[in-house]
């Protein structure tokens, strides 16, 4: 992996736990429950091992995604059809927004029916 890669992939991570509060990286229950206390945790170390992974499925061409939740399958669809999209190069930009719009949208709906306000 290139170094400018990398630190991309790094920079995601980084920015995904500061703006939406997750960590795939981090130590957890399997279920994206962190149980350990926040002064515990290395974000470098993480973001690191982080990279190294998704690097691994996108060199490899293939991510593990896993199974539809029934709440959040349309909106699952719609994201799984972008990163298709994004994949496939430039050009789609408008189609990729489009969709991942739909997905919040029905993310949305999904946490406004469950009262769901914890992010």
């Amino acid at each position: 992996m290139r170094p400018q890669t990398q630190e991309q992939i790094e920079d995601a991570y980084r920015t995904m736990a500061a703006e939406a509060r997750y960590r795939p990286a981090a130590p957890s229950d399997g279920f994206g429950n962190i149980g350990v206390p926040d002064d515990e945790l290395d974000l470098a170390a993480e973001a690191r091992g982080y990279a190294t992974r998704w690097w691994a499925e996108e060199d490899d061409g293939r991510f593990y995604i896993g199974s539809a939740d029934f709440t959040t399958r349309k909106a699952m669809i719609y994201a799984v059809e972008a990163a298709r999209l994004m994949a496939a190069g430039r050009g789609s930009e408008r189609h990729v927004e489009k969709l991942l719009s739909l997905a919040s949208d029905d993310i949305k709906r999904v946490i406004a029916e469950k009262g769901d306000d914890d992010v």
